[in-house]
């Protein structure tokens, strides 16, 4: 059995969203008598997310060896293209983004066999939905997400697992952060980026040719995978956390990761920190 971590990084499709009608919040100033109503962000639905990376780590299950949970690899990858200077048009650029987009989709999609258990965070409201709907764009088949309940079903485990939604017990509690579930840990969280400025980073590589595209879009797929990283490791914590493995398994589990050279090369971690 494989159990797949996964993490996508996404931009705004501003062409597959009809907007409501904006949102203000009441905000105070420091020094200023009165309030002020300050427009508050839409986050867009799932449908207009449109993926510019995926990465995912593959821990490989099987109970008769020691430990039963290991790591076996991992894999990232983030593409978007410039349009050339002749061609910098926004149907150029559209037409570029699916290309690059449908290319993703297809190659993630034929990575998944009926092996595959899924691992996220917060990927039952966001990455999975995300992934379906977006190959529903591209015309991409999607059997793995709709041949079996377990994979879209909130209180299962099985087939997929939202450790957010698990450890804030579907909602009775507040969710967490990764980036604060980390921490918890010992592990680094976030580290030069985050999720919400992947859209600006991606604008400033569209609009400015002087900007290293290859080099920022390798920035991207490692920051995607260092997330996957964490939230696997947090994944193996939560193993330990309900009974599944002795706290010596834990441990031995944590060196197969430690001793990766993948895991080495996108994320340094304080192994000791992390170790019971």
């Amino acid at each position: 059995m494989i159990f797949r971590i996964l993490d996508i990084e996404t931009v705004p499709d501003y062409a597959a969203w009809t907007q409501g009608e904006p949102t203000y919040k009441i905000h105070m100033v420091p020094g200023e008598v009165g309030v002020r109503a300050i427009e508050s962000p839409q986050f867009p639905p799932p449908h207009a997310h449109r993926v510019v990376a995926i990465s995912y780590v593959d821990v490989f299950f099987d109970p008769e060896l020691s430990p039963k949970y290991r790591y076996a690899s991992s894999m990232t990858d983030c593409r978007w293209s410039r349009p050339t200077s002749k061609n910098n048009t926004e149907a150029a650029t559209n037409l570029l983004a699916n290309i690059d987009e449908r290319y993703l989709l297809s190659e993630f999609g034929q990575a998944i066999t009926p092996e595959t258990h899924f691992v996220t965070w917060n990927g039952r409201t966001f990455d999975l939905p995300v992934i379906a709907l977006r190959s529903l764009k591209h015309g991409i088949p999607c059997k793995w997400y709709y041949g079996s309940k377990d994979v879209r079903y909130r209180y299962s485990p099985e087939g997929h697992l939202d450790l957010m939604d698990f450890w804030a017990d579907y909602g009775a509690s507040r969710p967490m952060k990764l980036n604060d579930a980390c921490r918890l840990i010992g592990l680094p969280g976030k580290t030069d980026m985050t999720g919400a400025s992947i859209e600006e980073i991606y604008r400033s590589t569209i609009s400015d040719p002087d900007v290293n595209l290859k080099a920022t879009c390798a920035s991207v797929a490692r920051y995607c995978l260092q997330d996957s990283i964490q939230t696997a490791l947090l994944w193996v914590r939560s193993r330990h956390h309900i009974g599944k493995v002795t706290t010596e398994t834990y441990n031995e589990i944590l060196d197969t990761f430690a001793v990766s050279p993948e895991i080495q090369n996108a994320i340094a971690i304080d192994w000791d920190r992390i170790k019971l």
